[in-house]
Parts: structure tokens; sequence; C-alpha cells
């Protein structure tokens, strides 16, 4: 593993483990009731260490640990929770400190190995901080979350994205939600609206550099706590050009989320008549960045590429692939 993909990961396991503490629940009245005060979406590093010193009073690692103070482990949380530093054993302190169960921990330890298998993904960022920014500002404070996706991508017998299906299922955190932004990096495309979906509100308006936006507006509105599936198909357009000038982009399907995405299924399917010689599952350094992690999948007897995540979060996800040297048969045939 590069530097950079072990960087990633310790970054990716800390935004988990800030996660799981800031969740409401046991983790964070464990440490709340340590807390003078706590904000909306921040941890109290002195409270939190307050849970570890507990910890290491009653099961000591040195002799040193009997009599370690709250206020000595202040920075190790900081750190740990920062992505800065976590280390191994610092993960192992969390883990046992607050007593997680089974499948929490192999989902953090995973994420600090750099398992590209693990089933909950949440990385160090999905754009850069500029671009975030810009989005932020667009968006606003959110007002739905997504509890499933599911994305086909179909890639036709010229080698290019022919469309994709998008089933998505969200939750209205607040009253009243009558649409959800659609973000696309590109705004070469068409939309075409399924069910839950009463309408599109204007056109796909640029936000910052290559990414745009619109809403669907809802088939109706939702109230707090109240869900809806939404189906929609994206085309794609492309200019008429040799495959040989063709960029990167036209051979990957990528998903970029900043926002935590529960139970995320992602299929890329290849015409018959044109499949590549090799594909891979990858994790991306955000979207300008290169591939951080990667691993070869095969195709199913529908030649498709599959990958199912429990969740994803502040991450660009996908698959790439490679087609084969010189012309194909169906090309040939063609010709």
């Amino acid at each position: 593993m590069s530097e950079a993909q072990a960087d990633a990961s310790r970054q990716a396991a800390a935004a988990y483990l800030r996660e799981l503490l800031l969740r409401p629940g046991r983790y964070r009245r464990l440490w709340e009731q340590y807390a003078e005060r706590s904000r909306p979406g921040q941890v109290n590093q002195l409270a939190i260490a307050e849970v570890l010193a507990h910890h290491l009073w009653e099961h000591p690692r040195t002799a040193a640990d009997g009599e370690v103070l709250a206020r000595q482990l202040k920075d190790t949380v900081l750190r740990a929770v920062s992505g800065r530093l976590l280390s191994k054993s610092t993960l192992t302190l969390f883990i046992d400190a607050f007593g997680m169960p089974e499948l929490e921990q192999e989902r953090l330890r995973k994420l600090w190995d750099g398992s590209s298998r693990i089933s909950v993904l949440s990385g160090p960022h999905a754009m850069a901080p500029e671009v975030t920014a810009e989005v932020v500002a667009a968006l606003g404070p959110a007002r739905h979350q997504t509890v499933s996706v599911h994305d086909h991508h179909l890639v036709g017998r010229d080698g290019l994205a022919v469309r994709t299906r998008t089933l998505q299922v969200v939750e209205a955190i607040a009253d009243g939600i009558d649409r959800i932004p659609y973000i696309y990096d590109t705004n070469a495309l068409t939309l075409e609206l399924g069910q839950g979906c009463k309408g599109l509100d204007g056109y796909l308006q640029r936000i910052s550099g290559d990414i745009y936006k619109a809403d669907i507006l809802l088939a109706k509105p939702l109230g707090l706590g109240e869900t809806l599936t939404l189906e929609y198909v994206t085309s794609f357009h492309y200019p008429d050009e040799p495959e040989e000038q063709r960029d990167d982009a036209t051979r990957q399907y990528r998903r970029a989320t900043r926002r935590r995405m529960e139970s995320f299924d992602i299929r890329v399917e290849f015409h018959p008549d044109k499949l590549p010689e090799n594909v891979w599952w990858a994790i991306w350094n955000g979207m300008e960045g290169e591939v951080i992690a990667q691993e070869e999948a095969d195709l199913d007897s529908q030649h498709a590429a599959h990958r199912y995540l429990r969740s994803i979060e502040n991450t660009v996800v996908g698959f790439h692939w490679a087609w084969p040297e010189g012309p194909l048969d169906g090309d040939r045939a063609s010709s």
C-alpha cells in the first residue's frame, strides 16, 4: 500500500469513528455525561478523553495507565477523530473503551487496513475544499437523506455510456420536502423522470467548475420521516470522435457523494459485442484525484460488474475498465 493509500485509509477510519461518536445513541451518551456542553456536529474532545481515561484505569495497558488523566489524552483524541494520526493501538483503545460490537470493530479495522472489500465506506473527501464550499452554498442545509440507491449503468456497442437508470429512496429529515437536488459533473445529458418524480425545476445550472445542479420535484411533499421511491434515467451525449481520442472519463462510471448514502448498489453492464479486457472496482482520491485503491472485478453472465455497499459517505467510488487492443470481432463484422 502506498503512503497516499495508507493516509486515505486512516482518514476513512477516522471519519467513520467520528460519525459513530456523533450519532445519537450509546456511544454519544457515554461521552456526553462528561461534557459541560455539547454542540451539534462536534465531538467534545475532553469528554471523550474522560471515557478513554476511565477505561484505562480499569484496564491498564502499562503501569502509567492507572494514573493517566483525561487532559493527557485530549491530544490523542484530537489527532484520532481529525484523521491526523490514528494508530492501530489508538483505534483499539477507542473500540474497547466504548465497548463497540464486533460489526463496528470489523468496519473500523477494515477501513484502517485499506480493504477495498469493506461494506461501509467513508472517505476523506469527495470534492476539493473550494468546490465543496460552493456546492454546500448552492445546496444549503440537508433536508433529506438517501435510504437506498441503485445505479444501473449501461455501456453501448460503441464503448460509450448509453444511460444510467437510478432507483433512489429518500427520507425527509425536515417537514415539507418537495424536491431533491440532482447533481452531475456534466450537462451533456438528458434526464428522464419516472415514478416519484413530478418534474424538473428548470435546467441544469453550473454551481462550480464542471458541477451542475437541477432540482427534481417530488410527486408529493414529504413530512418529517416520510419516504419516497424515485426513478430517473440519465442519458449521455458524446462528441463523435475516434475511440483512441476519448478521455479516461469514457472508461469509468463513478458515484461521488458528500453526504451519507445507505444501501448503495452499483451495476455496470457492457454490450456483448463490446466487452472490456479488464474491469476494476476502485476508490478515487476525490473527483479530481487519482485511484487510491482498486481490485479486479469479474463480469457476470449478463456482462455486468456489480458491487454493493452498506453505506458510502464523502468519497468517490465506482468501476473503470480497459478495452482490448485492436478491432473487436463485432467491429470487423460491421466493416
